[in-house]
């Protein structure tokens, strides 16, 4: 449960620059939003395919799931604030550009689809970079209220995007809607111009691409607090985002609405996320956070098995609004442990790790939920997710989630440094580390078993192999071995090292009975 004293929901809005890119997000959304409506209702009406409305959200989302590691590596190795320039920039030309041809009447299907992905690739590459600014803008006790600050922009615009969108596009066509987006995008570029940043504390070692791509794969899978959110957070979203690729196709042949309805559906959706969002921080703070996602969960598969069995508009604004309740109330949480499971220097491929499996699983679901609906219909597939999302409940036991508050991600900064006897370029390698240890016999066990989240923290942070030896002939001297790859890397474990690593190396430390400190060697390769 979250401390009771942590930050008010309106803390974040106290600091300038997180205010202003707040509200020009929320401009922006309205309009992505308006946009999504506007490609929506147009497929429907330009083919009768359900597989090809369905590939309407696979286009803007499968972006995520081709260059979302680049994006991530961009991330933490450039400036955020350019990056998010020019994707907004790039986003703007894109919108204009088929908001020109739809208006023209030269638009069709694949035409709609392929101007839809370039859409997804200008979010994709932006969407770590924005989500890694939030700890860049706020201090770390306020990243919760921060995360669902912006959950509430996004469900703002959810609640009033739609349903503009759903208006102008049955009164005027789907053109003025592409329109309305393109202009939106001026609102984020303007905030990211004025955005000051506080100066990024460079790393004497720059990696390059495929380095620090390596590098984030090898932090997630030694990393059990960063896997748990993003695999709880693809099983649910798989599920409970059947409602994006069927809400067109159950507006308009299981309701029988327009557009309008169409747009005012989404808008229920968005006014139960806003809900959702408000309510959150205060559910924290009286509830388990395993409690609160399953209750989400559950919610999620109710407010499916309603829209399931219902024919009737308002039965199904009642199912849709708590179904937005729920979505909310479940991926903010998800967010947060993941934001909050990393240190800065791998924090935005973190970040891209959880919206590749975030909109990996919207970009499938878009293809298989419209295949499906085709062959079983509409309602079948509503129920199958509803049952979907109780199964995927037994993930709980396997993959917890902790917002790890009590884990201590800064610098620590704590290795001392090392004094080269021949000359070493960062290249030079691979590098073998030793570490000596003196454990009285009584103590082995113990020793081993702390030894173990030693050798996470070290795979974590830069080596690939390691081990633990015991002296046949002294059975007392304990040896640590890893290697990692280069001597530059040896260096930027160094730096990585946080203040939670520390109290790890110390409780091994403690283990320790020889008159001095463990001894540590360092060996380079030099043949073989």
């Amino acid at each position: 449960m979250s401390s009771s004293t942590s930050p008010g929901l309106s803390a974040p809005l106290k600091i300038a620059a997180f205010r202003n890119l707040w509200m020009a997000n929320i401009v922006s959304n309205v309009g992505t939003l308006m946009q999504s409506v506007g490609a929506a209702w147009l497929m429907t009406s330009l083919t009768s395919s359900t597989t090809l409305v369905g590939l309407v959200q696979t286009a803007s989302t499968l972006p995520v799931f081709l260059v979302g590691f680049l994006a991530g590596v961009l991330a933490d190795t450039v400036e955020r604030k350019r990056l998010l320039f020019w994707s907004q920039l790039w986003m703007l030309v894109v919108a204009l550009v088929l908001a020109v041809i739809t208006w023209m009447g030269l638009i069709t299907p694949w035409v709609l689809l392929g101007l839809t992905f370039a859409l997804g690739f200008g979010a994709a590459i932006s969407l770590p970079a924005w989500q890694a600014t939030v700890q860049d803008m706020v201090p770390r006790e306020s990243v919760p209220a921060a995360v669902s600050l912006n959950s509430i922009a996004f469900n703002v615009a959810r609640a009033v995007g739609p349903a503009i969108g759903g208006v102008l596009v049955a009164a005027t066509g789907a053109a003025s809607a592409f329109f309305v987006n393109a202009v939106s995008f001026v609102a984020v570029i303007g905030a990211v111009t004025t955005w000051k940043p506080a100066a990024r504390q460079k790393s004497r070692l720059s990696e390059d691409m495929f380095g620090a791509l390596r590098a984030g794969f090898r932090y997630l899978i030694h990393s059990k607090r960063l896997q748990s959110p993003i695999i709880r957070a693809s099983a649910f979203n798989f599920f409970a985002s059947v409602v994006w690729p069927l809400g067109p196709l159950y507006a308009r042949d299981v309701l029988h609405t327009t557009a309008s309805g169409f747009g005012l559906l989404l808008a229920f959706f968005g006014t139960g996320s806003i809900v959702s969002a408000l309510l959150v921080p205060r559910l924290r703070s009286v509830m388990q956070l395993e409690r609160i996602l399953a209750v989400g969960s559950m919610i999620s598969a109710s407010s499916l098995i309603g829209l399931a069995f219902a024919h009737e508009f308002w039965v199904a604004a009642v199912a849709i609004f708590f179904a937005g309740t729920a979505w909310v109330g479940v991926l903010v949480n998800f967010n947060v442990a993941t934001q909050t499971a990393v240190p800065a220097w791998v924090r935005g491929r973190a970040l891209s790790f959880y919206l590749l499996a975030f909109q990996g699983v919207l970009a499938l679901g878009g293809l298989l939920w419209g295949y499906l609906a085709g062959h079983i219909g509409i309602a079948p597939c509503f129920q199958v997710a509803a049952g979907g999302l109780v199964v995927g409940l037994i993930l709980t036991r396997y993959f917890p989630i902790s917002l790890n508050e009590d884990v201590d991600l800064r610098p620590s900064m704590h290795w001392p440094e090392v004094h080269e006897s021949i000359d070493l370029d960062v290249e030079d390698g691979p590098v073998l580390v030793l570490v000596e240890f003196q454990i009285a016999p009584e103590r082995a066990d113990a020793f081993r078993e702390t030894m173990r989240g030693m050798r996470e923290q070290r795979m974590r942070n830069g080596a690939h192999r390691w081990r633990l030896y015991q002296d046949i002939q002294d059975p007392q001297r304990f040896v640590e071995l890893f290697r990692v790859d280069s001597w530059g890397e040896h260096l930027r474990q160094h730096e990585r090292l946080t203040v939670t690593d520390l109290e790890v190396q110390t409780a091994a430390l403690a283990f320790h009975e020889g008159p001095e400190k463990p001894r540590v060697h360092h060996y380079l390769n030099i043949e073989g």
